[in-house]
This record gives structure tokens, sequence and C-alpha cells, in this order.
């Protein structure tokens, strides 16, 4: 794995969690509870997940 791949995926994973934390917060905004915690729930999941290393199995 060279390190222009990792970089870019790393930005790609960022833009990804900063999208579902907004989309989270937006659909809080709108009353939509039960949307907003499954979205957070797969935010938790994700950050968990990169916090433990365990999305290097992903390739």
């Amino acid at each position: 794995m060279n390190d222009r791949k990792m970089g870019k995926f790393q930005v790609f994973v960022i833009v990804l969690l900063v999208l579902l934390l907004a989309a989270a917060f937006g659909s809080l905004f709108l009353g939509e509870y039960g949307v907003a915690l499954v979205l957070i729930g797969v935010w938790m999941a994700f950050v968990s997940s990169i916090w433990m290393g365990t999305t290097n199995e992903v390739y």
C-alpha cells in the first residue's frame, strides 16, 4: 500500500464521517429521531472501527 492511496482514503473517510454527522444533526433538527439515531450509530461504529484499526481489512 503506497502512501498516496492511504492519504486519499483517509480524506475520503473524514469527509464521509463529517457528512454522516451533518446528516444526523440535520435529521435531529427536522425531528427525525429514528433516522438520527441510526446515523449516529453508524458514525459511532465507523469511529470505533477506525480507533481499533480494523478498517485495514477493508482493502
